[in-house]
């Protein structure tokens, strides 16, 4: 095929390729790019390339690969755009947790500075220390029920 050819192919076929290629993808700037593709892959082809059927035939086979092609392609990337937002959101989720988390935080340690000293230092050993109830209270030398009352209990 040589240069003639190639432009008779391209002005005898190259309009209803592209309608065929704007059926299958229902947007001008995708058939077109679709219309280019082919025509191109058919010239760097052309020392090569035998067409059996008549280009016709051959044309709509190539616009339905194109498409196929197309299609797995903007579908894989609707995927990995959906995995990325549903990645985003957990982070922007996790986020918002952790800010309401550390506020819990806060707002706990204002109630722990307003108990009273005593019931103070056992919430500490017992929140932050992790001691159980007996170490506590061989610890301040209460008794174990002292250790493990509500707040309300221990005035001192």
């Amino acid at each position: 095929m040589d240069t003639n050819d190639f432009e008779d192919l391209y002005r005898k076929h190259s309009k209803k390729l592209f309608r065929i290629c704007l059926v299958f993808v229902r947007d001008e700037n995708i058939a077109a790019e679709m219309v280019q593709d082919i025509f191109c892959s058919i010239w760097e082809r052309r020392k090569t390339l035998t067409v059996r059927s008549n280009w016709e035939h051959y044309l709509y086979r190539a616009a339905k690969f194109k498409y196929y092609n197309h299609y797995r392609n903007t579908t894989s990337e609707q995927r990995s755009l959906d995995t990325y937002a549903t990645a985003q959101q957990k982070i922007a989720d996790n986020v918002e947790e952790t800010v309401h988390y550390n506020h819990v935080l806060e707002r706990v340690a204002l109630l722990v500075e307003e108990l009273p000293p005593k019931r103070k230092e056992v919430y500490k050993l017992s929140r932050e220390k992790g001691l159980s109830s007996r170490e506590i209270s061989l610890h301040l030398d209460i008794s174990e029920k002292t250790s493990s009352a509500p707040a309300s209990s221990l005035s001192t």
